[in-house]
């Protein structure tokens, strides 16, 4: 986190601190798997979005001052993503959990059985 923290300067991406502290409160929330799943995902998301952003703005085209060090903290922290994918992983592992998605009925508001009637047409005591 602290790479990307140093690596938001000048007019680099910002997206890795959030992702970075949504991280940590997912590493440390035991009371579900979904938000560590989520943060492996995110995180996986944003090593493809910063290989698009060094290709389209890694020349640093405002000239700014403390570009390259910004820039340097933002390769330094692609180079880890991989590391803490793979850490994301094991912990789910650990956790009993695997990487999947799930079904549909593991969606949040989604029934976790079968439908249940209201009212069977058969009974009297709705009549």
């Amino acid at each position: 986190m602290f790479l990307a923290l140093l690596g938001s300067i000048a007019s680099n991406p910002s997206y890795n601190i959030a992702i970075f502290f949504f991280g940590i409160w997912a590493y440390h929330n035991r009371d579900s798997n979904a938000p560590i799943k989520t943060f492996t995902a995110a995180l996986a998301f944003s090593v493809i979005i910063d290989i698009v952003w060094f290709s389209l703005h890694g020349h640093n085209p405002l000239d700014e001052r403390g570009f390259g060090f910004a820039l340097a903290m933002n390769i330094i922290s692609l180079i880890g993503k991989p590391v803490t994918l793979f850490a994301c992983v094991g912990a789910l592992q650990s956790r009993g959990d695997s990487l999947s998605v799930g079904a549909w009925s593991e969606a949040p508001g989604a029934f976790p059985g079968s439908y249940e009637r209201v009212r069977e047409p058969d009974n009297e005591d709705f009549a």
